[in-house]
C-alpha cells in the first residue's frame, strides 16, 4: 500500500528542510511543492532521526537530482529509497545551497510491508 506523509518543509530562509519520519516502507516517490522555483535537490538521511548525514552514492558523487520542477513526482530507484529511514531534501548541493524565499513543503510517498506481493507458492507437481 502506497502512503503519502505530508512533509518534510523546508522553511523560508533556508535551504534543508526538516525531518520526516520514512521507517514505516521504503521510499518510492517524492511530490514537489506547487511553489518550486526549479533547481536541483541534494539530500540528507538518518537511521534514527536525529544524526543526519549528506547522501553520497557508491561513485563518490552526492545523490542530486538536478533539474526538478514544481508540482512533479520524482520517482526514487529502490536502491535508493531503501536506504532511507529519516529523510531531509536540501534545495541545491551541500557545496552550493540554494536559499527558499518562502516555505517549501514537500510530500514524499513510502510503500509499506503491507503492499509487498505475497510470495509465489510452488506449485505441486503431479506423478
Amino acid at each position: 500500500m502506497l502512503q503519502v506523509l505530508n512533509g518534510p518543509t523546508i522553511a523560508e530562509g533556508e535551504s534543508l528542510s526538516d525531518g520526516v519520519d520514512c521507517s514505516g516502507g521504503q521510499l518510492v516517490r517524492i511530490t514537489m511543492p506547487y511553489t518550486w522555483e526549479g533547481g536541483g535537490i541534494t539530500f540528507q538521511f538518518s537511521t534514527d532521526g536525529n544524526f543526519y548525514n549528506d547522501m553520497f552514492g557508491l561513485d563518490g558523487y552526492e545523490v542530486q537530482i538536478k533539474n526538478v520542477v514544481a508540482n512533479s513526482g520524482v520517482i526514487i530507484p529502490s536502491d535508493i529509497g531503501r536506504a532511507i529511514a529519516w529523510l531531509k531534501i536540501r534545495s541545491g548541493t551541500r557545496g552550493n545551497p540554494i536559499v527558499q524565499n518562502e516555505a517549501r513543503t514537500f510530500a514524499v510517498t513510502i510503500i509499506t510491508d503491507e503492499s509487498a506481493p505475497a510470495p509465489a507458492k510452488a506449485k505441486a507437481k503431479r506423478k
